[in-house]
C-alpha cells in the first residue's frame, strides 16, 4: 500500500476515534476532553473536528464551546433503526407468506437508485428462485422494484430513469418511459406490480409496496416462481396475499390506511 494511501486511511481511523468519544455519559465535549481521551495534539483534533462539523457529523455549542454529535448521526442512525424495525416486523409474515403460496418472498428496500433485497424465504419446492440477501435490481424491470418506483413521487421516478436508463435484460422489459410510465399508473391503481419475466426468463414475480406513516414506500415484498407455476391465472390470489401482507407491515410500522 501507498504511503499516501496509508496517511488517508489512518487519518479516516482517527476521525472516527473522534465520533467514538461521544456516548450517552458524555454527550458533549471539550476540546481539552477530546485531546485527554484520544492522545493526540490538539491541532490534530482541531483538524478532525473542523471536518466532521462540515459534513455534520459533529456540531458545537455555541454557549459552552462544547462539542456533539450532528445530526447527519441522527440521521444514519434512523436508517439502522428503521431497517431493524422493517425485518422485526416483516420476517415471521414473509415466512408465513412463502408458507402459504409456496414460492420465494423477498424484502426489497430503496437503496439509492436501486433496489436491494435485505431478507427472504425460499420455496420448499425443487424448483424455485433465489435471490441472494444484498442483491442489488434494478426497479423498471423486477416486481420488487416496480411496487417502490411507482409509490415515489413522479419528480424522483424522471431522476430515476434520466439517470439509470431503462436497460432491456429480457424481450419483455419494459424500456420505453412511456410504457413505464402507464404502467406505474396501473400499479398504483391496483397496488400491486407484476415481473412477468421482465428481469429474468421463466421468472415470475407479484409484488407489493410496504408503506410509512407518511404513506412513502419504505421496502417492497415479492412473491417470485418459475413462470409455469406463477401463470396468469394465478396471479390475483397470489396478489391479494402480499397486499395483506404488506398492509399489515406496514401498520407495525405506523401506516394508517384512513
Amino acid at each position: 500500500m501507498k504511503p499516501q494511501v496509508r496517511g488517508k486511511l489512518r487519518s479516516v481511523e482517527k476521525a472516527l476515534r473522534v465520533l467514538e468519544c461521544f456516548c450517552a455519559d458524555t454527550p458533549q465535549l471539550s476540546i481539552g476532553d477530546l485531546v485527554e481521551k484520544l492522545t493526540l495534539p490538539k491541532v490534530s483534533v482541531y483538524r478532525f473536528l473542523r471536518v466532521l462539523m462540515n459534513t455534520g457529523f459533529v456540531t458545537q455549542n455555541q454557549q459552552t464551546k462544547r462539542y456533539r454529535l450532528g445530526l447527519k448521526m441522527f440521521e444514519l442512525g434512523s436508517i439502522v433503526l428503521r431497517e431493524f424495525a422493517l425485518r422485526d416486523a416483516a420476517f415471521p409474515l414473509i415466512a408465513e407468506l412463502s408458507r402459504r403460496s409456496g414460492e420465494t418472498v423477498h424484502l426489497g428496500v430503496l437503496d439509492g437508485k436501486q433496489v436491494v433485497s435485505i431478507e427472504g424465504v425460499e420455496s420448499d419446492q425443487s424448483l424455485r428462485i433465489s435471490l441472494p440477501v444484498g442483491k442489488r435490481v434494478h426497479l423498471h424491470s423486477t416486481g420488487i422494484g416496480k411496487a417502490i418506483l411507482a409509490f415515489l413521487p413522479d419528480s424522483v421516478i424522471q431522476e430515476i430513469v434520466e439517470e439509470k436508463g431503462l436497460p432491456k435484460f429480457t424481450a419483455n422489459t419494459i424500456v420505453d418511459p412511456d410504457h413505464l410510465t402507464k404502467e406505474i399508473l396501473l400499479i398504483r391503481r391496483r397496488g400491486y406490480a407484476i415481473d412477468d419475466e421482465e428481469n429474468e426468463p421463466e421468472i415470475t414475480c407479484v409484488a407489493a409496496p410496504v408503506l410509512d406513516s407518511e404513506r412513502r414506500a419504505l421496502a417492497s415484498i415479492s412473491i417470485s416462481g418459475p413462470s409455469v407455476r406463477i401463470q396468469r391465472a394465478r396471479i390475483p390470489e397470489l396478489a391479494s396475499m402480499v397486499i395483506a401482507t404488506c398492509r399489515e407491515i406496514s401498520k407495525a410500522l405506523g401506516y394508517n390506511p384512513k
